[in-house]
């Protein structure tokens, strides 16, 4: 039995449903990502787990323990807010010391709790200092201190990088699981980055308007998408319509409206039949640059190349009705204009049925 269960968890907020019917169930010290774009749902799961909102329908249970009608205040549920919600008048002792003041601690123990938490998250000899002197990460930590004080049984991160520079958020993302690893917490995180999601969980939770469209690994569902909504939001930037040409035990092949047949082994294809209409998809990074042209080989013009840091990307035309996409991290090829040799091998096309 997992430590945290969302059952048939709905909302609704009067004909519109923010969140149907969603089944989550998280072991203790799990960290699972909630993915998806603006208005998913994402954001009102975390709430209903927080006590900050009812559900219509359903239940949350921690523990064994439903939480339906306890309040926020007694569910001890951690909760890091996207804005870090720091008081600007406190300093940083203060500021994680605020709920444990509240429980009326003795004050012996305030101190050696928030100090612990703040060696913890990296802040030692910084407690005297006031929000507005503190860089984002550092206030970030913060933020991240006040929501681990309570030692709470879960806890939830709601966007906890969006507002980091690129560097700064790579350094956190290894602090965040560091952390979370260390206190065994059972977390959830609420992202709209892919990257983020894959580096920080253990599993991840495509959304879709209040729907879960697929649940696995990071690498699984990066690497087999179950529909072409999750592949799009999962980096497959390649989507060419066909129809069926062939399906057999070991392989399904398309054939394009410009009469280029591609065929897919990656046994993770859904079921389609021969003569249907079908979309095939395969991540720009695993299609192949050639040397030169070869027997099978695909054949088309350079648009663009268009250098970004450690991969180039490469728009192909003439091959699809569609522009083809390439990325490359080595790339030495043809220019815009030029002529390109492609391969798309086998075991990287996932086929959809249209």
């Amino acid at each position: 039995m997992g430590y945290l269960k969302l059952n048939n968890l709905t909302k609704k907020y009067g004909d519109f449903t923010a969140v149907s019917n969603i089944n989550i169930d998280l072991e203790k010290g799990e960290m699972v990502a909630l993915l998806g774009g603006s208005g998913c749902g994402k954001t009102t799961i975390l709430r209903m787990i927080a006590g900050f909102i009812e559900p219509n329908e359903g239940t949350v249970e921690i523990d064994g323990n439903v939480m339906n009608k306890i309040p926020a205040y007694k569910r001890n549920v951690g909760i890091f807010f996207q804005n870090y919600a720091l008081f600007p008048h406190m300093t940083v002792f203060d500021n994680v010391a605020f709920s444990l003041k509240l429980k009326k601690l003795p004050k012996d123990e305030i101190k050696k709790k928030v100090e612990d938490i703040l060696e913890l998250v990296k802040l030692v000899g910084l407690g005297e200092r006031y929000p507005r002197e503190l860089s984002g990460g550092q206030q970030q930590r913060v933020a991240l201190a006040r929501a681990l004080v309570m030692e709470p049984n879960v806890l939830l991160l709601d966007e906890p990088l969006s507002n980091l520079d690129a560097q700064l958020r790579i350094e956190m993302q290894v602090e965040i699981k560091r952390i979370q690893r260390h206190l065994g917490l059972t977390t959830i995180i609420v992202t709209h980055d892919q990257e983020e999601a894959v580096s920080l969980a253990d599993r991840i939770i495509i959304m879709n308007a209040g729907h879960i469209y697929q649940m696995g690994t990071p690498k699984y569902v990066f690497n087999h998408p179950a529909s072409p909504f999750v592949a799009d939001f999962m980096g497959f930037s390649n989507f060419v319509e066909g129809t069926v040409d062939s399906v057999d035990s070991e392989r399904i092949s398309v054939k394009t409206s410009t009469g280029i047949t591609v065929s897919s082994t990656d046994g993770e294809s859904h079921r389609v039949e021969k003569g249907e209409k079908a979309i095939f998809t395969v991540r720009p990074e695993n299609v192949i640059v050639l040397d030169k042209e070869e027997p099978g080989c695909l054949k088309g013009k350079v648009m663009n190349v268009t250098y970004k840091g450690n991969m180039t990307r490469i728009d192909v035309e003439g091959i699809f009705d569609e522009v083809f996409h390439v990325s490359s991290y080595d790339y030495d090829g043809p220019s815009a204009g030029e002529e390109i040799y492609l391969s798309i091998p086998e075991s990287k096309v996932i086929i959809y049925k249209k």
